[in-house]
């Protein structure tokens, strides 16, 4: 007997085989390789959070730090004579005190957007100071960016009036991830207009610190961003993780008003008491003497809430929920300094990841598996201990990344390792299940290969739901057909024709039930299914329409495959509508079937039919639409007065989903389709008929911008009565 042949083998190779599966699944779901699970990812940035967290904090920073913070705050307000906005003579005299009293590199982190039209030898004189000083470092804002750290369609200056070719500036914007946390940090930007590199404001400051080039900017090499001899390691291809010091408040603050106040200015409290303070110049407690700025990065920015420079971070005060808010200012502080110190996080491998789930999941698998396999009369106890072994490993994986990260800077990836136990363990429980309920899980399949899982699952549950009654709910209705089925029967084969449809039928099938709807019935070669019932469905109407696309997508493989075999065109048509229906059990003793009947179930199929008409393939009701607007990209076609109605009603094309892949061409065509049933409807024909053809442009073959063209010319030649609406009567079928 081989090895292979032998049970302990194959029980052997089969668990290899799941937990391997497994591995697999999680690797997909939590490393964006081939799409991106947001619950997940956001599940490992709160788990980072947490990380920070539990980390003692620097104590020392306020003390050894080499970034000073002169805050602009309340008590600056009370204290200056004039109101905000500053005169920029503030923001000079400012300079010019921070120079005298040895600060070695000044950021602004204001954007000063536009020029005082009052008082301009003040922005003169500002101007003066920034060219002499050399070692003043602007703040630039860009509107939009692209991928990682490309952007596009910048001014000159970068939203601020004060930045020429030779200034030194940096683009303060900083970016949160999915949650609105702010975590990242992008050492540079690159502006495709004006082909070159921009560093962010931090950097731009550490380039005034060492007395480099205003355009110097960090280099990138695989994994890591390279400046001044550190390596600074990625956290994605554009930016790298922030390594807080502590939470907001951790690093030193000067008011803005004390490093102004000389014995040449005059503030509002001086004034009252008629005594000057000069909380700079002061020798005996002044900062000009006191050595508080004596070769320091100093940041000047706003810690005034109302200016909306707050940002969530990574770490909070601890106190109470929510207390994590950071000022930019102090961002770039913690950015400064972390590059000073060299003391970045390094970010776990892809590899290393790799390793430790497919490692985590043999052994979980594997391990608990047999344990559940073992036939004694302690099986209770085993069982008690296979439960036991999956949170020991959590808490295990926890200490360790806990541990790393605290101790190291070393960010260990935790959502993978974590979900990879749990799913390791429900896996060998369902394996466990599965074989010593063989024969039960055989005769659900057979059962759900005729309708919905759910409905399987909730007649499994409630066998007392098999009866003829119904109910009134609102569902979705989706009724499909294939173009010209008629002639294509004619001319084939009986047994290549079932082939034909069966395969045709299974795919549309499993979209449906991939899609949690219910299969109604076969009609030949038609389908019906609905959304909503048995089990409630609160977006019904979306869930049809992503089956409805997803179909679509499908007839396109299908009729490449067709073509290859030398088969017929495959063409489907898809209605759709939502409304109220009677759904339930409907016949009689010995047969019956879940089903929908009603008004609404009869618009669906008559939508189904409309398509013909405007050659379309997928239409759906306005009470469809307005269910999903915010979620597809749907164009109108018409208002509809179907057969056996007398009320008109809005149909649409489904097109697709607001966040797939819309090319260019179908949004501009949408846009002159648009405009010219817009005109239509106002009886503007000519403009109209200009409009459609506009559109006719990027969809030469669209059926309803001829339709409308057409329309339009008679209507010039022949106009429409004084009471016409626009509605169209269907009267076929």
């Amino acid at each position: 007997m081989s090895f292979l042949q032998s049970k302990h083998a194959r029980a052997f190779f089969i668990n290899f085989s799941i937990s391997f599966a497994v591995a697999l699944i999680v690797i997909i779901l939590t490393q964006d390789i081939v799409f991106e699970f947001l619950p997940l990812k956001r599940l490992e940035l709160s788990l980072i959070d947490l990380r920070f967290r539990q980390r003692r904090q620097n104590m020392k920073i306020r003390d050894s730090s080499d970034v000073v913070i002169v805050e602009i705050s309340q008590e600056s307000f009370k204290s200056l004579p004039e109101r905000w906005p500053w005169p920029k003579s503030y923001f000079a005299r400012v300079v010019k005190n921070l120079q005298q009293a040895g600060a070695r590199a000044i950021g602004i982190d204001l954007v000063f957007s536009s020029a005082d039209q009052i008082n301009q030898q003040s922005d003169v004189e500002f101007q003066r100071v920034l060219e002499k000083t050399g070692r003043v470092v602007l703040a630039g804002r860009i509107e939009s960016q692209e991928q990682y750290y490309t952007l596009k369609g910048q001014h000159e200056n970068y939203g601020n009036s004060f930045i020429h070719d030779s200034s030194r500036f940096g683009i303060v914007n900083v970016f949160t991830d999915d949650d609105g946390v702010l975590r990242r940090y992008m050492p540079l930007i690159f502006d495709t207009v004006h082909q070159r590199r921009i560093p962010t404001f931090s950097l731009a400051v550490l380039n005034a610190y060492y007395d480099e080039p205003f355009s110097f900017t960090a280099g990138i090499e695989s994994k890591t961003f390279y400046y001044r001899g550190r390596h600074i390691p990625q956290y994605d291809p554009a930016s790298f993780l922030i390594n807080y010091y502590g939470p907001s408040g951790t690093f030193p603050r000067i008011k803005f008003v004390d490093v102004l106040d000389d014995r040449d200015f005059k503030t509002l409290e001086e004034d009252n008491l008629g005594e000057d303070v000069n909380t700079f110049d002061d020798p005996t407690f002044g900062y000009l003497y006191d050595q508080t700025l004596r070769n320091k990065i100093v940041l000047i920015g706003s810690t005034m809430p109302e200016d909306k420079d707050l940002f969530p971070v990574t770490i909070g005060q601890g106190r109470r929920e929510g207390d994590n808010q950071m000022y930019g200012v102090e961002i770039h502080a913690n950015v400064i300094q972390s590059i000073l110190d060299r003391n970045f996080i390094i970010r776990q491998s892809f590899w290393m990841t790799v390793l430790v789930v497919f490692g985590l999941s043999l052994f979980t698998f594997v391990f608990i598996a047999a344990l559940l396999a073992i036939r004694t009369k302690y099986s209770m106890f085993i069982r008690i201990l296979a439960v036991m072994v999956p949170p020991s490993e959590l808490f295990i994986i926890y200490w360790a990344s806990l541990k790393v990260f605290t101790e190291y800077n070393f960010l260990t990836e935790m959502t993978s390792p974590l979900l990879v136990v749990g799913m390791g363990f429900m896996g060998s429980t369902v394996y466990h299940y599965m074989t010593e309920h063989k024969q039960r899980l055989m005769i659900t399949n057979m059962f759900g290969q005729y309708v919905n899982r759910d409905v399987v699952n909730e007649l499994i549950k409630h066998p007392e739901k098999l009866r003829l009654s119904g109910e009134r709910r609102e569902l979705t209705v989706m009724f499909t057909d294939i173009e010209n089925f008629t002639a294509l029967a004619e001319k084939t084969r009986a047994e290549e024709l079932v082939a034909i449809l069966n395969e045709y039928l299974d795919i549309m099938t499993s979209i449906i039930f991939h899609n949690r709807g219910t299969l109604d019935k076969y009609e030949g070669d038609a389908i019906m299914a609905f959304w909503g019932a048995p089990i409630p469905q609160s977006e019904h109407a979306l869930l049809a329409c992503n089956t409805a696309l997803q179909m679509q997508d499908a007839i396109v493989d299908i009729r490449r495959r067709w073509k290859e075999a030398g088969r017929a065109n495959l063409n489907v048509r898809i209605g759709i509508n939502t409304g109220e229906m009677i759904v339930g059990n409907i016949g009689g003793r010995v047969k019956y079937e879940y089903t929908a009947i009603g008004d609404s179930v009869n618009l669906g199929a008559r939508l189904e039919s409309a398509n013909k008409q405007y050659r379309t393939n997928i239409m759906i009701s306005e009470h469809t639409y307005k269910k999903v607007e915010s979620h597809v990209f749907a164009r109108e076609l018409d208002m509809l007065v179907v057969a056996g109605k007398t009320e008109p009603i809005r149909v649409y094309e489904l097109l697709g989903l607001v966040n797939g892949q819309l090319s260019t061409e179908l949004l501009k065509f949408n846009e002159y389709y648009t405009k010219g049933l817009k005109l239509y409807r106002e009886q503007e024909w000519r403009q109209a008929i200009e409009q459609f053809e506009k559109a006719l442009q990027f969809r030469p073959d669209d059926y309803p911008s001829q339709i409308y063209i057409e329309r339009s010319h008679i209507y010039l030649t022949s106009p429409p009565p004084d009471n016409w609406n626009g509605v169209f009567i269907l009267r076929s079928k």
